[in-house]
């Protein structure tokens, strides 16, 4: 009993240990201006379920060409089809500046999934699709794929630490009842 209760502590408090996944999300907006991208990250627990969400602050790759500059955008975790994740974004909108690039020309832009990113695990590289109103303006491609210095999940130690100190504090107060019966 001395040594089972620090080591069931221990090893109660690994399993609580939570890591995070980063990944990014790319949307191509070629169509509107050569080379524009709108893109940002977001974390995920370590393991992601359906229903989860993450906020995502978007920037542009050309910000003069758009107001706001930056948007926040909402990544949502969906049920994948036959099986896995499925990335989804909340609608965005924003102006286009210019309004005459060739051979859209919109000012006012309002962007919306119409094929999901597809994973099957996390973290995870995939592609989906979205478009500039329904019917269509025009059509693009979004990409999420790992940030490449957090493809590994993270530990997270905010339970770890009070769960070792619990450990080494029965592990302690045991070892001195021990020595004091002796």
């Amino acid at each position: 009993m001395k040594i089972f209760l620090p080591c069931a502590l221990l090893i109660a408090g690994s399993g609580l240990m939570q890591g995070a996944i980063i990944e990014s999300i790319s949307l191509d907006l070629s169509p509107m201006h050569a080379g524009s991208i709108l893109s940002g990250t977001f974390t995920l627990s370590d393991s992601p379920m359906v229903g989860d969400t993450a906020p995502a602050l978007l920037s542009f790759s050309d910000p003069a060409n758009y107001s706001p500059t930056a948007l926040m955008a909402t990544i949502t975790i969906q049920g994948g089809t036959p099986s896995g994740f499925a990335v989804d974004f909340s609608p965005l909108t924003f102006t286009n500046l210019s309004g005459t690039v060739t051979p859209i020309n919109t000012r006012d832009v309002s962007l919306m999934r119409f094929a999901f990113a597809q994973c099957a695990s996390f973290p995870c590289t995939s592609g989906g699709g979205f478009q500039d109103r329904d019917p269509p303006v025009f059509r693009s491609t979004y990409t999420i794929a790992p940030v490449a210095a957090a493809a590994v999940p993270e530990p997270s130690y905010s339970l770890l630490v009070p769960i070792l100190l619990t450990a080494f504090f029965f592990g302690r107060r045991l070892v001195r009842r021990s020595n004091t019966a002796n």
